[in-house]
C-alpha cells in the first residue's frame, strides 16, 4: 500500500437519498479499524463542495488525499472547487454514493465494494488521468465529468429534481426510473429549439433541436446511454442533436436509445467527435450539467475536452 498520511474526505450525505451516508458507514467502520488518518468535510448546501475543495486543494498537507463520497453533482463541485484553487492539479479521488452515478458507471467502478474500491484508492502510486469536459459562458469557466444538456435532457433532470418520485424510487434502489417517469411528462412539454454548432469556423444550423447533449462518456439520467461511442479516454468530446420528431418515429427512436444504442445511426441523431466546439441555442430552455441545473435561457458556451487527474482505480490497474 503506498504512504498516505491522511484522507480528507468530502461528503454529501444527501446525494442517494441516504446511500452516501450507508456507504459512509462501512468506510468509516473500515478506516477507524485500520487507523487511517481522516477528517470528514460534510456538505450542508449547493456550493459547500466548490468552497471545500478549493480549500482543501490550498492547504493539503504531503501525501495527503482528497476523496469525494457522493454522487455526480459532489464530484463536479469538487472537481471545480480545485479548478478554482491555487493547484488546480490536485487528484480527486472518488467512491460513488449517489442516485445516478453515471461517472462510475462510465468508467466502470459503478458496482464494487466501497471498501475493496478505498483499498485499491489507497494502494495506487500514481493517479489516473481521465477526460473530463470544460465550458465557458456568462464570463465563467465550468468543468463537468459527464455532460451538459440543453434541451429534452436538461428539462427531465429539472423535472426529476423537483419530483417527490425520486426520493420513493430512490429509497427503493431505482433512481433511473425516477429520470424515466419524468421523462414521460417531459417529453409532451418540451419544444424544439434553433441552435448553432461550429467546429474549426464551419457552423452547421438546426431549425428543431430537441435533445443536445455535450458529453464526456455514454451515460445520463441514470444509465441511459446517449452516446454509446463516447468515452472518457480519447481526448475528444462528443456531441448528439436530436432533431424534433414525433409517432412512431418517436417511439422507435427512444426503443433504440433504451434498448442498444443504435438511435446513433437514425437520420435524426447528428453526432460528432471533436476535441472543441461551439453551441449557441436561440430560446430559453433548461440547462444541465452533471445533474445540476443550469437554470433555463439561452446558452452560448464554448466546449473543450480536458483531462484531469483522480485517485481512481481503472480496469488496467487491476
Amino acid at each position: 500500500m503506498s504512504k498516505v498520511s491522511k484522507l480528507e474526505i468530502i461528503l454529501n450525505e444527501r446525494a442517494g437519498n441516504g446511500q452516501s451516508t450507508r456507504t459512509w458507514k462501512k468506510v468509516e467502520t473500515y478506516l477507524n479499524r485500520t487507523g487511517i488518518s481522516y477528517q470528514i468535510h460534510t456538505t450542508k448546501k449547493n456550493g459547500d463542495g466548490v468552497r471545500i475543495a478549493k480549500y482543501l486543494a490550498d492547504n493539503l498537507e504531503d501525501h495527503a488525499r482528497i476523496i469525494v463520497l457522493g454522487g455526480d453533482g459532489t464530484l463536479n463541485q469538487s472537481l471545480n472547487g480545485v479548478k478554482q484553487s491555487h493547484n488546480q492539479d490536485t487528484p480527486l479521488g472518488y467512491i460513488p454514493g449517489g442516485s445516478g452515478n453515471d461517472f462510475s458507471r462510465g468508467i466502470k467502478i459503478k458496482k464494487q465494494n466501497p471498501i475493496i474500491l478505498l483499498q485499491k484508492i489507497l494502494a495506487m502510486n500514481e493517479p489516473n488521468t481521465i477526460d473530463i469536459g470544460k465550458a465557458n459562458f456568462n464570463d465563467q469557466t465550468k468543468y463537468f465529468v459527464n455532460n451538459i444538456g440543453i434541451g429534452l435532457d436538461a428539462f427531465t433532470v429539472y423535472e426529476t429534481n423537483h419530483s417527490k418520485r425520486k426520493d420513493l424510487l430512490n429509497k427503493m434502489k431505482l433512481g433511473t426510473l425516477a429520470y424515466v417517469s419524468s421523462l414521460v411528462t417531459v417529453i409532451k412539454n418540451q419544444d424544439s429549439f434553433p441552435l448553432d454548432v461550429t467546429i474549426d469556423g464551419v457552423t452547421k444550423h438546426f431549425n428543431d433541436a430537441y435533445i443536445v447533449s455535450a458529453t464526456n462518456h455514454p451515460y445520463f439520467g441514470g444509465g441511459v446511454a446517449i452516446d454509446p461511442l463516447a468515452t472518457p479516454f480519447d481526448q475528444k468530446l462528443d456531441l448528439v442533436v436530436v432533431h424534433k420528431i414525433s409517432g412512431l418515429t418517436f417511439v422507435k427512436l427512444f426503443t433504440e436509445l433504451f434498448a442498444n444504442g443504435s438511435h446513433l445511426k437514425d437520420k435524426n441523431v447528428w453526432h460528432t467527435q471533436v476535441k472543441s466546439y461551439h453551441l449557441t441555442s436561440y430560446a430559453p430552455e433548461h440547462g444541465q450539467m452533471d445533474g445540476e441545473e443550469l437554470g433555463k435561457h439561452n446558452f452560448d458556451i464554448d466546449f473543450h475536452v480536458d483531462r484531469h487527474d483522480f485517485w481512481i482505480p481503472l480496469e488496467m490497474d487491476i
